[in-house]
């Protein structure tokens, strides 16, 4: 009966966390996040995949956060890589909001992918594949494949565009997630190099706590050059 009751409980609140994000999302794919977000909670207590311990944390810093990117995706894109995913966002949230889309989610720590692997079987998600190559080495048989990249968070802007916009093809959008703009102003070499550049800027509060969020829409304007991404290391130790 308990579990009855957070379940109900977690799905009201999840509702609620919808509504006041203004994010519309179907019955049979929130049952589906609910699912995901049961299994990341029993998995984090033995390894550990995300620092945020408690359910509702998870639905708003994980899960609303990830879905805000539904917010600015094209109806018209169809496919998509998120880079450092993690334990699946923004990534696998999205695959499961578009099943008629295809992800393919990418981190170098196998474990994570692992998981995610065990959150695609359980839900028996079609449009997900996953790998945990690292991106200079994935970019040989993606090259310029994506209508989108992803990236939630982890590095600096101007280093991570170095592995993104390779994925992309021409007039594709990388949609990084960042939590402030200080990152725009030295990035500006790296887009130049990379031949991108920064669209738009779209900023959010997430609903509970307010935490602002950004996602800097970046057009990809002409091929990138094969010597992009250089060797492993060297992005991180001498950016562009």
């Amino acid at each position: 009966m308990e579990n009855i009751n957070e379940e109900a409980n977690l799905r009201e609140y999840f509702l609620n966390l919808l509504s006041k994000s203004e994010i519309k999302v179907p019955d049979e794919k929130i049952t589906q996040m609910l699912k995901f977000l049961e299994l990341l909670y029993n998995k984090n207590q033995i390894m550990n995949l995300t620092a945020i311990r408690e359910k509702k944390g998870m639905l708003e810093k994980h899960f609303i956060d990830s879905l805000l990117l539904t917010k600015v995706i094209n109806d018209d894109e169809k496919s998509f890589i998120d880079v450092g995913t993690g334990a699946g966002f923004p990534g696998l949230v999205l695959a499961i909001h578009y099943p008629e889309k295809k992800f393919l989610l990418v981190d170098s720590v196998r474990k994570k992918i692992e998981f995610i692997n065990e959150v695609i079987k359980e839900l028996n998600l079609q449009n997900v594949t996953t790998s945990f190559e690292r991106a200079e080495e994935l970019i040989k048989d993606r090259r310029e494949s994506f209508d989108v990249a992803l990236c939630r968070g982890v590095a600096n802007l101007r280093i991570i565009l170095e592995y993104m916009i390779p994925f992309i093809k021409v007039n594709g959008r990388f949609l990084p997630q960042k939590l402030n703009l200080n990152e725009i102003e030295e990035s500006k070499n790296a887009l130049k190099i990379l031949n991108a550049k920064i669209n738009k800027t779209f900023e959010f509060n997430l609903p509970e706590s307010m935490d602002k969020r950004i996602i800097f829409e970046i057009l990809k304007l002409q091929k990138t050059e094969k010597k992009y991404p250089r060797k492993i290391g060297i992005p991180s130790k001498k950016p562009l």
